[in-house]
């Protein structure tokens, strides 16, 4: 009788390297305005997370397994954004830096989960508040995300597909 073979086990920095190429994916964006439609790029960082639907470790940063964040979540997080056709070069890039709340529908956010936050957006010298809405499936790998910035020109609304492997 042959013994079960060895489970593989990566290596913490080949799992930080992972963990950097995916962050590198961006979430599509359709970017609305008054009298505009645009297309952008949107990358998320969270440096830190508060899971709430899990009893182990439920502090997180940066490296946020999909069951830590959508069974019960508060997280801070960083997103560079990037839209075409902005008014004008220097204003297609923007920064925001939020909170926001992950709750799940069913099966403890692996099959549903939404979520509801607010962040602040800086970019080409200007800032304000804006808020988001989001549904997400597959573990959260996948969502639509709506974020609202009523004062930011030719961005009012942004529907991004999300992608998020961590």
């Amino acid at each position: 009788m042959q013994a079960a073979p060895k489970p593989r086990v990566m290596s913490p920095a080949a799992a930080v390297g992972v963990w950097a190429a995916a962050q590198l994916i961006p979430s599509p964006l359709l970017v609305t305005g008054k009298e505009h439609v645009g297309a952008g790029l949107r990358w998320q960082v969270t440096p830190i997370l508060y899971s709430f639907g899990i009893a182990e470790r439920p502090w997180r940063t940066f490296l946020v397994s999909p069951i830590a964040r959508h069974s019960g979540s508060i997280e801070l997080h960083v997103s560079p954004e990037w839209a075409c056709c902005a008014p004008d070069p220097h204003s297609s890039w923007l920064l925001r830096a939020g909170l926001r709340l992950y709750l799940p529908l069913v099966e403890h956010g692996e099959k549903l989960s939404w979520s509801l936050g607010g962040a602040y957006y800086r970019g080409a010298g200007e800032g304000g508040a804006s808020a988001d809405l989001g549904i997400f499936t597959f573990n959260g790998a996948f969502g639509l995300n709506v974020t609202v910035s009523p004062w930011l020109a030719r961005r009012e609304v942004i529907t991004a597909l999300t992608i998020r492997l961590f």
